[in-house]
């Protein structure tokens, strides 16, 4: 299952959870809606990381062609 899929999956798990919790009152799903919270976001750091790297791979230029922006944009605050 890959990132995105997982965070899809939690946070379909966590309204589930949170609407028992709010509108039945029930503890323990309190405690379910915080774990999914908890997976979301270690999905969501992780489903960043993946969008960074593909973001990169298409960018990608032989060497010597000149900076990326991230680059640039460092180079330009040094000055």
């Amino acid at each position: 299952m890959s990132h995105h899929e997982k965070l899809i999956a939690a946070f379909e798990a966590y309204k589930a959870e949170n609407e028992k919790f709010q509108e039945k009152g029930i503890k323990a799903s309190a405690a379910r809606a915080r774990k999914a919270l908890q997976e979301i976001a270690g999905s969501c750091k992780e489903r960043r990381k993946e969008i960074t790297a593909q973001k990169e791979a298409l960018e990608a230029k032989p060497k010597g062609e000149g900076m990326s922006q991230d680059a640039a944009r460092h180079a330009h605050i040094r000055r």
